[in-house]
């Protein structure tokens, strides 16, 4: 494990921590930026800064006991990208010195119903969270503030929905009946937070003054976007331009090997993209791996039709 230098820790300082990619994909999971900052009723936000604390606890408990990530990184490999996320969060806490995983992915069945289900709940010597995550890469449609405009790479994805269905979530473990279950098996759910990492994209044309949801995070991740017929005047040979495969998207260094050059042409390999959209980053090459200069995505020209 690489030295800390500062103290809290910067996401930067962890990465440069972190023996390996897989290690610095959990850590960039972990301590990157959230992508929305508090909001009312039941919505709850750790603080980024004390998330990254706790994995600098968590690494080096992990680097003194030789723990393994080999297994984890296969098991991945495959997933989708919000179930890597979540899979990534559980390896963290499953391996915590302070925290214990109760519950992951748990089904809540009232009778013959099944009244839905909550994504962990965690306990440390002071309490016992009902936590939900998400990964989520939204785009602006219109260069407002508002969330119903903010749409995934499927357009039907909307920041608005996003969010009601946190607030439905939490609620979840509010229910009097689904409390009732929870106090029978020794469960008392004294707080409700959630997690959403991700990126917001500006079209390119505003990116110089990008317009960001309300509430969003003031050190949120930002990106770009564009159309496909728009990407020629984007591309510039005079950079170093890669495509990322979905399977990396949660990371913001990578193997050379892991990537896609698109050294010479700006056209974009129809075969490398995901739910027509391709994300493509500029990376500078330091000591052999690629660390990211700024990041967007390329959807088709009909985006944001459905």
């Amino acid at each position: 494990m690489g030295k800390l230098s500062q103290w809290p820790p910067h996401l930067e300082d962890l990465l440069n921590a972190c023996p390996g990619r897989y290690w610095q994909e959990i850590a960039w999971c972990v301590g990157s930026p959230s992508l929305m900052a508090d909001l009312p009723d039941h919505w709850g936000q750790r603080e980024d800064e004390s998330a990254r604390m706790e994995f600098t606890t968590w690494l080096e408990t992990a680097d003194r006991t030789g723990f393994d990530m080999a297994g984890e990184r296969v098991d991945t490999a495959s997933l989708r990208l919000g179930h890597r996320f979540e899979r990534n969060i559980q390896a963290w806490l499953a391996f915590h010195s302070d925290w214990t995983v109760l519950a992951a992915n748990h089904v809540i069945q009232l009778g013959k119903r099944t009244a839905g289900e909550i994504d962990l709940i965690i306990r440390n010597e002071v309490a016992c969270v009902h936590l939900e995550l998400a990964v989520k890469f939204y785009l602006s449609s219109a260069g407002s503030s508002q969330w119903e405009t903010w749409r995934g790479i499927d357009p039907v994805d909307r920041l608005d929905l996003k969010l009601a269905k946190f607030q439905q979530q939490l609620r979840l473990s509010e229910d009097a009946a689904v409390a009732q279950i929870f106090e029978e098996q020794g469960l008392h759910i004294t707080e409700r937070r959630a997690w959403m990492k991700g990126w917001f994209f500006e079209h390119y044309s505003r990116i110089a003054r990008p317009v960001l949801p309300k509430n969003a995070s003031p050190n949120c991740h930002v990106g770009w976007w564009c159309h496909e017929g728009d990407w020629e005047q984007i591309w510039s040979s005079a950079g170093q331009w890669v495509l990322l495969d979905p399977a990396h998207w949660l990371r913001v260094r990578h193997d050379p090997t892991d990537v896609h050059p698109l050294h010479s042409n700006p056209l974009l390999p129809q075969g490398k993209r995901k739910s027509n959209a391709w994300m493509v980053v500029q990376v500078e090459n330091e000591g052999g791996t690629y660390k990211e200069i700024n990041r967007g995505v390329v959807v088709k020209n009909h985006w944001p039709e459905v």
